[in-house]
């Protein structure tokens, strides 16, 4: 597994995990499985990295816990609200900020999660989720936010 602080200045590469004990901050800073992220420059014990449209300032320790392939996991990852009524996804990621991403793990919406679209409004807002054996309804703006692969 190759990590970023070996990785090549300019060249684009995808977030393949986050390990170590800042991974909670790192994550919160938009470094997530799949990502994209490229190198800008480096020079000695720090680096610039573009994540999306975001330049961060890491150093070696960061860049060392951060591991990278150079292609997307051929699973296709798709917003939760973007599904149609009866199919299920699994969660892959929770794409929110901090307070909103904590309210929705405090719900049970975590990594590996089976989640079932029950029923739409008639209006398309909010959703009804079936997860862990009870229901929840969630607004289209919040359940976009969970990113989930499609459960054949």
């Amino acid at each position: 597994m190759k990590s970023l602080d070996t990785a090549l200045v300019g060249q684009i590469y995808y977030i393949d995990k986050v390990l170590g004990k800042n991974q909670a901050k790192l994550r919160e800073l938009g470094l997530m499985t799949d990502k994209k992220i490229v190198l800008l420059s480096m020079d000695g014990e720090n680096a610039i990295v573009k994540v999306d449209n975001l330049r961060l300032a890491l150093s070696q320790h960061f860049l060392r816990q951060i591991f990278i392939k150079n292609e997307r996991s051929s699973e296709k990852i798709v917003g939760f609200a973007q599904l149609e009524v009866g199919q299920t996804g699994v969660v892959r990621l929770i794409d929110a900020p901090a307070e909103i991403r904590r309210r929705l793990m405090d719900m049970g919406i975590t990594r590996g999660t089976s989640i079932r679209l029950q029923k739409r409004a008639p209006l398309g807002d909010p959703l009804e989720l079936r997860l862990r054996g009870y229901a929840l309804s969630l607004r289209k703006i919040d359940a976009e936010k969970i990113k989930v692969v499609l459960e054949a």
